[in-house]
């Protein structure tokens, strides 16, 4: 062995040595700001929530805590309640699970598990759990980006207000209902704001346990014009839509049985809430949809428009069972032709 071979040694040992040291740094450096970042997620948090109850608009994460250690951080809540004073409001959820990556925290997956009440007044409540409720978010330093939300096997029931004929007895009616699947997800388009919804198997019944219509599979995909900083501000709030326009590209609604009926079209919606728009709606199967529509609607009035709706669509259609025609809509004001057949609810 040679001086040189026995000066290398040393070295070689040395860098080693100093290799270790720079990853146990590292490591002592990480765990701290993971702490650190941990311990000021769950402070600030908590100071946001107790700010807000003074707004009347408050929310409230039971047993709050902070997990993912190392490669994670997320919030995690054994329940969750929303409360609004204003708009006479509150919810109850279950537990809440969310994770991000540490190199991707603008990108966070969120669990919420089940049941829900939900309360607005006055007069109506909806109670409803479910097999998973899984949502996506994507979060730039000015709000949301993008957000998604899928959900299995949803039941629950909703107690409806008294209508006018009911309301000097005290009575209630009660909504059950059901969906296989459904999906919700929002992303910014430039200054738009682009919507894709749907929901498979949704089925609804009332106080008789009779369902309303057959399952139905729903979606619609729109874009609203010039909306896109409600992501930025964190969500749709009341009357948020108004004195906005935009384009239905399409709108399905599937009853099984050939039943399909299609709307797409531009729309507006003006500072009271009343939707205007023309649609160019595809109807098959008229006359399953009469069938069905009048076990729904039963009074006389809502039976003769059925009827009278079904008419004059197998006639524009020269008597077949299926038809394409526009649809105009002013001012909430459903018209076929120059007949009004409908009114739209404010939004």
């Amino acid at each position: 062995m040679t001086a040189a071979d026995i000066a290398e040694i040393p070295v070689g040992s040395r860098k080693i040595r100093r290799l270790a040291i720079g990853i146990v740094l590292f490591l002592a450096v990480y765990c701290g700001a993971w702490f650190f970042a941990a311990d000021q997620i769950q402070s600030r948090l908590s100071a946001f929530l107790t700010e807000r109850q003074a707004t009347g608009s408050s929310a409230q994460c039971g047993g709050m805590d902070v997990r993912g250690f190392p490669f994670r951080i997320g919030l995690f809540c054994d329940t969750v309640r929303l409360d609004d004073t204003a708009q006479g409001a509150s919810a109850t959820f279950g537990a809440l699970r969310s994770a991000a990556q540490i190199y991707q925290p603008g990108h966070a997956v969120i669990e919420l598990d089940g049941p829900a009440e939900i309360r607005v007044s006055p007069g109506l409540s909806i109670s409803a759990d479910w097999a998973l409720m899984h949502a996506s978010i994507q979060a730039t330093l000015s709000g949301l980006d993008r957000t998604s939300m899928t959900y299995d096997r949803l039941t629950g029931t909703s107690v409806l207000p008294a209508v006018e004929e009911d309301a000097a007895a005290g009575a209630t009616h009660k909504l059950a209902f059901s969906a296989a699947h459904g999906e919700a997800h929002f992303r910014q388009n430039g200054p738009d704001l682009d919507a894709a919804l749907s929901v498979d198997q949704f089925d609804a019944k009332l106080d008789n346990d009779l369902s309303l219509l057959p399952p139905v599979n729903a979606s619609a995909d729109m874009t609203i014009v010039d909306r896109a900083a409600l992501m930025q501000a964190g969500g749709l709030k009341s009357g948020a839509l108004r004195n906005s326009k935009g384009e239905m590209r399409n709108l399905t609604l599937d009853l099984g049985g050939g039943m399909v009926t299609t709307a797409s079209g531009p729309f507006s919606v003006d500072d009271q809430g009343l939707i205007s728009g023309e649609f160019r709606v595809s109807m098959k199967n008229i006359e399953g949809w009469r069938q069905n529509l009048v076990k729904v609607f039963t009074d006389k009035d809502g039976t003769a428009m059925v009827n009278n709706i079904a008419n004059m669509l197998t006639a524009l259609a020269d008597g077949k069972n299926e038809a394409s025609v526009k649809l105009n809509v002013r001012d909430g004001i459903a018209f076929l032709a120059f007949f009004p057949i409908g009114e739209l609810p404010r939004i």
